[in-house]
């Protein structure tokens, strides 16, 4: 008979200590909000005859209320609607809660696709870029896209005329 209330007590310690962790796991459990990824700059590296290697810079800003682990990236950055380059890594980075830091990724290109690139520039176009991809983070994947202008047409054409 002194079975029972101790089946009872045993039985109400592990309802509380089961709460107390679904409570816990749900804390940790929220999904990340994806980050803003911004193009920095793009540095030309070693040239061959059928490929160019480029540096981009990516700035992450991190939107949530802790800091995002990143064991990987993968994106695609494209110029005016074409495709310039795609870049891989897995470098590992921390960005902090609230706020932002550049990745620097190497990537390989077609030279004919920068050459095809500069010769659909002229001095009265625009230059926006696309970039798009994902961030690893903690076991988890964020999407993320972001257009901008590098290069604003009305802005030369103004410098051009002193204006």
């Amino acid at each position: 008979m002194m079975m029972k209330p101790n089946f009872a007590k045993l039985s109400l310690a592990c309802a509380i200590l089961f709460l107390i962790g679904c409570t816990s796991l749900t804390a940790l459990s929220v999904e990340p909000e994806s980050p803003e990824v911004l193009l920095v700059n793009i540095t030309p590296l070693d040239t061959t005859m059928f490929e160019q290697r480029l540096q981009v810079d990516l700035r992450v800003r991190n939107p949530n209320d802790f800091d995002l682990e990143v064991t990987g990236l993968d994106f695609t950055l494209h110029l005016n609607d074409q495709r310039l380059a795609r870049g891989l890594t897995n470098k590992a980075s921390t960005i902090p809660r609230l706020g932002d830091s550049v990745i620097s990724v190497e990537t390989t290109t077609s030279t004919l696709d920068v050459v095809r690139q500069l010769l659909n520039l002229s001095k009265r176009q625009d230059v926006n870029y696309l970039v798009e991809g994902v961030l690893y983070v903690q076991g988890t994947r964020l999407p993320f896209e972001n257009k901008g202008v590098l290069i604003d047409a009305n802005q030369l054409s103004g410098l051009s005329t002193g204006s």
